[in-house]
């Protein structure tokens, strides 16, 4: 199943996005919690679901907001069982989230029928030379449990995405589709240096039954020219379909 991330075209309000993504054929919506008070109403989260026959399969929280907003974020998704909540590991200057990480994210997802995956996200260091996010690696995430592969956190880490299958194993269970072209990250899944098409295959000839979720920058969306936004979300669904879906059938 692929689905479409509300944070590719994030000044864009929910029932927007709600809309395109349905007008392109997505088979479902990944919403991040945010400030934006929208994104914590269950109840209206509900009606967009119903008024656009497009259900939410997935959670996530921006960087920025893991400290502040994860009881918001706890609120919401306990009301949508079944979901993923996809999730990066802890900040290693984080407290409250690192907290909540540590003790109550997966109580909450057994409690509630979630399904917890950890994230990876992109390198980043604190005081220029220690890892923001200790437990960040492809053998990290997995000693965590479920994981959520980002396929571009993946590319600057110098980490091969190919090799990533064969480590996570089992262990994968959804998978953020970007690209890097040109250095500018998160870029369309079909243009860039990664080899997505046959890390897709791969997938495919192994009958995974994991998701992904269609993860690119605002700018990659071409969010402000709805004409081309379209006409971009429709492209990629086409490739993921190509290299994935029917390749499933034929297996």
């Amino acid at each position: 199943m692929l689905l479409f991330h509300t944070e590719n075209i994030p000044h864009y309000g929910l029932e927007r996005t709600f809309e395109f993504a349905k007008k392109a054929g997505y088979a479902g919506i990944e919403l991040c919690v945010t400030k934006m008070l929208d994104t914590q109403n269950p109840k209206y989260l509900k009606m967009l679901e119903k008024r656009y026959d497009i259900k939410i399969k997935a959670f996530s929280i921006l960087e920025k907001y893991e400290e502040t907003h994860i009881k918001a974020f706890q609120e919401t998704v306990r009301e949508f069982p079944g979901t993923k909540i996809n999730l990066n590991s802890p900040q290693v200057l984080s407290s409250e989230y690192k907290k909540w990480m540590n003790n109550i994210a997966e109580r909450l997802a057994k409690k509630y029928g979630l399904i917890l995956c950890h994230k990876n996200t992109p390198i980043k260091t604190v005081f220029g030379f220690l890892p923001q996010r200790p437990d960040n690696s492809v053998t990290g995430l997995k000693k965590q449990g479920l994981v959520c592969l980002d396929l571009t956190a993946l590319a600057v880490a110098n980490e091969e995405i190919m090799r990533a299958i064969k480590i996570l194993g089992n262990s994968l269970k959804h998978v953020y589709l970007s690209n890097l072209f040109q250095n500018r990250k998160y870029s369309l899944p079909q243009k860039g240096i990664l080899p997505v098409e046959s890390f897709l295959t791969k997938l495919a000839k192994k009958n995974w039954q994991g998701d992904f979720t269609l993860r690119v920058s605002a700018k990659q969306s071409f969010e402000g020219n709805e004409e081309k936004m379209i006409e971009q979300m429709i492209e990629c669904r086409k490739f993921y379909e190509e290299y994935f879906e029917n390749i499933i059938k034929k297996n």
